[in-house]
């Protein structure tokens, strides 16, 4: 019984690593416009078995599409778990920001 006990709290104190997000969850949750191009982006970038377990708890704040993107874009980098950065460079938040504001991904220009 003492057994069960011990084995139940580590359980609690190490928890699975998250699921990742279904695609249409991302979707949604980033209110992206329907059948745009953003939305192609986020539906060819779901491979997310190349990430490491951690990002989907880490904090931060890219979504994993967008991790898998700049991976396929970027295999010569090291992307490490120990590294706070993830490898991601820091303008990645920047280039996720205009996306969010051009669902269409075309300058204004």
């Amino acid at each position: 019984m003492a057994e069960r006990k011990k084995s139940k709290r580590s359980a609690r104190a190490n928890p699975k690593p998250s699921q990742w997000p279904r695609v249409e969850e991302q979707i949604s949750a980033a209110k992206i416009t329907r059948g745009s191009a953003l939305e192609k982006l986020i539906r060819d970038n779901q491979d997310f078995k190349i990430l490491h377990k951690q990002e989907g708890s880490d904090n931060l704040g890219l979504p994993p599409w967008l991790r898998v993107y700049w991976r396929k874009a970027h295999p010569e980098a090291k992307y490490s778990a120990d590294d706070p950065s993830g490898g991601y460079p820091r303008v990645l938040r920047r280039i996720y920001a205009w996306m969010l504001a051009h669902h269409d991904l075309k300058s204004e220009s």
